[in-house]
């Protein structure tokens, strides 16, 4: 009796024990389908807007991501913009607050995929000669005043552009190659391009649209003064700029599309990058892009990560950035010279020192993780003897035994521009000055506020300056290298002039496939490399801090999109 009761025991033991293993293989298996099912959520709403892929995001939105409305996210600019007008030069810290959040384009890119995908466009097609691309407009699209985005706005963006009397040389220099745009219908637009060119689609789809009845004019001056209150179909509308202090912008409650959940964007200028940890630290502002060594050392305290995110990013758009020696002057007009002064420059050191390891020694102006980048040029290595028999080669000897070298009575003795307020400029200033002296050449910093900084490249009044270059995802040496590009507003800055660098570029752009066209830029890449106009520093990824308040923060292929953060309402400082 007792055996079978034991034996029964055992059986029903073993039942329950059955039963609650399949209870708990259900509950993984219903976890790992969810966890199917975030993803496919996910992979639907990074794509864009084409209007079969809205109705799906319009379903899953409310489960997927609700959010809660409200709250501020202010945002740091190390520097001040010239201009809101992205057409005209000198916005590169206005495109932080325009682009994307005033300024709308036909296509951009899906932040996952790297792969331009429709947005004020419905829908896109290109003739297989590649000489034509076609544009259908959505059909509910607008501008914040109402008014809807029709063709007749996106030839009159591209003629501005091309419109000689316009300051808009930087642009013109890409939109050169189409021939003509042609109006189809409100809703249809076609661009005619007068040879085959790798960038079209790029160039034609990131046209930024501009609204005809609001920045029309007659005389281009007009619209070269159009430097304030920007106004376009993006989901935030200009506010008010107190300048010297702020940006504001707030949400656009007559956008056409999706809404951020977060009601006002305010960018504020801290040139100073401790100044700017500060305000964080403080909560006056939420959002800075870093130093290296602020980085580093911040994202291991414990505290200080309770309240605060740390993100990095390594995206095509990190770029790369160097020393520009101008071509133009004595002192730099021979390459030898400036193979020299590349080599009284201890890159290793400034990896270790200044940015903790996390950088890379950089050998050319190409996105050194693209296939364009020729990954086999060895960095020129730190050698101070290398430096002074090139010198010595140059004809630059201390002749007068002062300690200074010079040549035809020249003493080497040239200023170094940097940007003022911090960053890599002063640390870099101190390196360059003392390493220099060592072989006989006297560096005196020349540091300006950013405004100024600019405008003296433009013009090209400087013997050398320090510059980080940000990269599109397909990149087109063109504007910075061409030899057509030096002065006129072109990008030229160094000087360069080489006629095979010239007809590299040029082949390169007509090049479609694009095996063949990373063949040449590895060749146009070995001859910067020789040539040195510039000495390229260390590439390191985007390095920010975020006020932990802000929710669904994620780093994607491309960086970071501020449009899907929110801050929950317990948690909203501003109101």
């Amino acid at each position: 009796m007792n055996n079978r009761s034991g034996v029964a025991t055992f059986f029903l033991f073993l039942f329950l024990l059955v039963m609650i293993l399949f209870q708990v293989l259900s509950m993984v298996q219903a976890d790992r389908l969810y966890e199917r099912l975030d993803r496919l959520i996910e992979s639907v709403q990074s794509r864009g807007p084409a209007r079969v892929v809205e109705k799906v995001s319009e379903r899953v939105d409310a489960e997927e991501y609700p959010g809660d409305e409200g709250g501020w996210l202010v945002w740091n600019l190390r520097g001040e913009p010239s201009s809101l007008n992205t057409i005209l030069p000198g916005t590169s810290y206005g495109s932080y607050v325009a682009l994307g959040n005033i300024f709308e384009q036909l296509l951009h890119y899906d932040i996952d995929e790297v792969k331009l995908v429709p947005w004020l466009a419905e829908s896109f097609e290109i003739s297989e000669d590649g000489l034509e691309i076609y544009f259908k407009l959505r059909d509910d699209i607008h501008f914040s005043d109402g008014v809807p985005i029709t063709a007749d706005d996106v030839i009159f963006t591209f003629e501005t552009i091309m419109n000689p009397g316009v300051d808009a040389t930087v642009h013109r220099s890409y939109y050169s190659k189409i021939d003509k745009v042609v109006r189809i219908s409100d809703r249809e637009v076609k661009f005619v391009m007068k040879e085959v060119y790798f960038k079209s689609l790029d160039m034609t789809g990131l046209l930024e649209v501009y609204p005809k009845h609001i920045y029309e004019f007659e005389d281009a001056e007009e619209f070269n003064k159009w430097r304030s209150n920007p106004v376009g179909s993006g989901p935030y509308v200009f506010e008010k700029w107190d300048v010297g202090k702020e940006i504001v912008l707030r949400r656009n409650e007559n956008y056409w599309g999706k809404k951020p959940k977060i009601d006002k964007i305010v960018f504020k200028f801290i040139s100073n990058e401790v100044a700017a940890l500060q305000s964080l630290r403080s909560h006056d502002i939420d959002f800075i892009e870093t130093a290296t060594e602020q980085f580093v050392e911040l994202s291991k305290d414990k505290e200080f990560v309770k309240d605060v995110k740390c993100l990095s990013s390594f995206d095509p758009s990190t770029g790369y950035g160097g020393i520009g020696w101008n071509l133009d002057t004595v002192y730099f007009e021979d390459k030898r010279v400036r193979r020299a002064m590349t080599h009284i420059i201890d890159r290793e050191a400034i990896n270790e020192h200044i940015y903790k390891g996390i950088g890379h020694i950089s050998t050319g102006p190409l996105y050194m993780f693209g296939s364009q980048y020729d990954s086999s040029i060895e960095p020129w290595p730190y050698d101070l003897e290398k430096a002074r028999q090139l010198l010595s080669e140059a004809g630059w000897k201390d002749r007068d035994g002062d300690g200074i070298l010079d040549r035809k009575g020249v003493a080497f003795r040239f200023k170094f521009m940097y940007p003022s307020g911090g960053g890599a400029g002063p640390k870099m200033a101190k390196l360059l000055k003392d390493e220099a002296s060592k072989v006989g050449i006297d560096v005196i910093p020349e540091p300006y506020e950013w405004s100024i900084f600019a405008e003296r490249l433009k013009k090209r009044e400087f013997d050398c300056f320090i510059i980080h270059w940000s990269a599109p995802v397909l990149q087109d040496p063109y504007q910075l290298w061409h030899s057509s590009q030096v002065g006129k507003s072109g990008s030229n800055y160094v000087g360069f002039r080489n006629a095979e660098v010239d007809a590299i570029v040029e082949e390169a752009r007509r090049t479609v496939d694009e095996g063949e066209r990373d063949k040449l830029y590895h060749r146009f890449h070995r001859i910067i490399h020789e040539e040195q106009p510039y000495t390229f520093l260390i590439t390191r990824p985007k390095l920010y801090f975020l006020d932990g308040r802000f929710e669904n923060v994620k780093v994607h292929t491309l960086g970071l999109d501020p449009h899907e953060w929110y801050v929950p309402k317990e948690k909203q400082r501003y109101k």
